[in-house]
């Protein structure tokens, strides 16, 4: 009897460590990245600061929320929402905050570091394009070495824009 109690707290534990692990390059499915599949980080982890703005207090329920209010053109609701995601540690949110902000003409050193919060965070995406902010020299200083590294790393994490861009792949 007390082995089958131990098997099943150390089945419980294991799920709850998964759990908690939802998040960095292995992110379960969710949001719509600019390239590559949907990921959403901690999704079921509670926010510290549960409203009625996110759906059930939930990284998962602030991404839906934001996703559902930038469909409807409310840039400033789904910026403020994707905020959230991004400071609880949601990647995918990083990068989208970023290109959100380069389309709203932010200054090209906030839309970098949200790229590379994304990047750093394990959105591929992010990578890239923080990678093109080097290529181009839009938003961060033109360095081609620079460029290459970063569209390196996505290619790397999976990124196919970054491995076209490379020709590899």
């Amino acid at each position: 009897m007390r082995r089958v109690w131990l098997l099943a707290l150390l089945s419980v534990v294991a799920c709850s460590e998964k759990q908690a692990q939802v998040g960095g390059a292995g992110q379960a499915s969710g949001p719509v990245q600019a390239s590559g599949a949907g990921q959403v980080p901690r999704s079921e982890l509670a926010l510290a600061n549960e409203d009625e703005s996110c759906p059930g207090g939930t990284v998962r329920g602030c991404w839906e929320a934001a996703t559902e209010a930038e469909m409807k053109g409310d840039v400033a609701r789904a910026t403020g929402l994707y905020t959230r995601v991004c400071d609880a540690g949601g990647a995918r949110a990083c990068n989208v905050l970023g290109i959100l902000a380069s389309k709203e003409g932010t200054d090209g050193a906030r839309v970098y570091s949200l790229f590379m919060r994304g990047c750093d965070g394990g959105d591929m995406s992010g990578c890239y394009n923080a990678a093109m902010c080097h290529k181009t020299g839009g938003c961060a200083a033109k360095d081609d070495a620079e460029a290459t590294k970063l569209l390196k790393r996505a290619c790397d994490g999976g990124d196919p824009d970054a491995c076209a861009h490379l020709g590899t792949r």
